[in-house]
């Protein structure tokens, strides 16, 4: 057995449900049986996947210590070889344990209780004797020389680190030193690209009718960020952006509308949070088509409901165009061969970008204003057939690698 952590697929976010659905999707196709993932619900549960069956364990770093869902907890427990609790027994009855730290949360930019989250749960296969792998994600920043340290003894101890992007790996040589080996470290695509797609089975006629083949307009897609929308001030400072980002999106909807009016924008919610959360982008999706005004009547549809990550990318693989700053959006659409145009409020999404080759097509938020990026969105989907047919000649190789790396990890599993 071995048991993924920190690709919960309960949380909400569609990106790390991706990266959850890639990884056993991946594994499942090359052999590997009996995966176990951690959630956020209670004890051990079975649960068919319909490509695959999972089992499924509650670990979650909360203050109910009484509790064997509780991380730390299972993480004391663990060193008794799995005595006490569905989640301890998980990890030290496995093979192997992979992390993936959500993609980009091993670093201590989002506060102490995430970072000794993502710790405290590396450690748990460390402490038990099982090989830890972590699977392609960011490093880093680490701010604290502390918590600096820690990750680095955590990477120099397990069996096999994968990041996704260049500037990860460059850290991770130059962190490790002459612990470090290009044989158990190595540099990878986001999973994400190999993410199976499904057919939604409750989208609204007049959706699917926009979405098909036979439409006679350019649908583009858009996705509106919750997170730094909804408290557009506060992301502003937060991430050093040019403006805030309800401006940003505002003006970038409004110029390709205006530039082509027979397009029909398809606004494609990715994080699914409450409209009471500052996270939720169906809210910000909302708050846009109000800004929009008149311009957006008839032209403007919002996805309802809660799509999976697999059906948001058969959604995604139909457009003409997209756009959005939730990064696992971006990367539904163009490894679905879509023109794609990242808008990065950090440097990750230009990471991911440059390691599949189009790195060109980030608009970086922190250095374009409401009005100059709205022109770069203007010129991109200006570009779309061009992009498209660079994309096609692409995604071969992209796949191909892809593939290449998944069946490397397998071979490091053992399965």
């Amino acid at each position: 057995m071995i048991t993924l952590l920190n690709a919960a697929p309960d949380t909400g976010n569609q990106g790390v449900s991706a990266l959850c659905h890639s990884v056993v999707a991946g594994l499942s196709r090359r052999g590997t049986r009996q995966i176990t993932v951690a959630d956020h619900g209670r004890g051990l549960r079975h649960s068919d996947w319909g490509y695959t069956s999972v089992n499924l364990v509650g670990l979650t770093h909360h203050r109910r210590f009484w509790r064997g869902d509780s991380l730390r907890t299972a993480h004391a427990l663990v060193r008794l070889r799995g005595l006490g609790g569905a989640a301890s027994k998980a990890v030290a009855s496995s093979r192997a344990v992979l992390d993936i730290s959500g993609g980009d949360s091993f670093t201590d930019i989002y506060g102490p209780k995430r970072f000794q989250a993502m710790c405290l749960t590396k450690r748990m296969a460390l402490d038990a004797g099982v090989p830890l792998v972590l699977l392609p994600q960011k490093l880093g920043p680490f701010r604290d020389p502390k918590c600096k340290k820690e990750a680095t003894e955590i990477m120099r101890r397990a069996a096999a680190v994968w990041v996704r992007d260049a500037q990860s790996y460059h850290y991770l040589q130059d962190q490790l030193g002459r612990d470090f080996d290009p044989k158990k470290h190595r540099l990878g695509m986001d999973v994400a690209v190999a993410l199976p797609e499904k057919q939604p089975t409750d989208l609204p006629s007049d959706i699917l009718s926009w979405v098909g083949q036979d439409r006679d307009f350019p649908l583009a897609g858009l996705n509106v960020s919750g997170l730094l929308c909804n408290e557009a001030l506060q992301s502003r400072e937060t991430f050093g952006l040019a403006g805030t980002h309800d401006d940003q999106i505002t003006e970038l909807a409004r110029a390709i509308l205006t530039k082509e009016p027979k397009l029909r924008l398809l606004l494609v919610p990715h994080v699914h949070k409450p409209e009471t959360e500052a996270e939720s982008d169906l809210r910000a999706a909302r708050d846009l088509v109000r800004r929009l005004g008149p311009i957006a009547e008839g032209r403007v549809r919002i996805i309802e409901g809660q799509p999976d990550a697999m059906e948001l990318k058969w959604i995604l693989a139909r457009l003409d165009w997209f756009a959005g700053a939730r990064m696992h959006a971006t990367i539904g659409a163009f490894s679905s061969g879509v023109p794609t145009l990242g808008l990065g409020y950090t440097d990750k999404a230009q990471g991911v970008f440059d390691e599949c080759g189009i790195g060109s097509d980030v608009a970086d938020l922190r250095k374009l204003d409401a009005r100059a990026l709205a022109d770069r969105a203007a010129a991109s989907f200006d570009a779309r057939q061009t992009a498209r047919a660079d994309l096609a000649n692409r995604l071969d190789g992209i796949r191909t690698r892809a593939s290449d790396e998944m069946d490397v990890m397998a071979r490091q599993i053992g399965g």
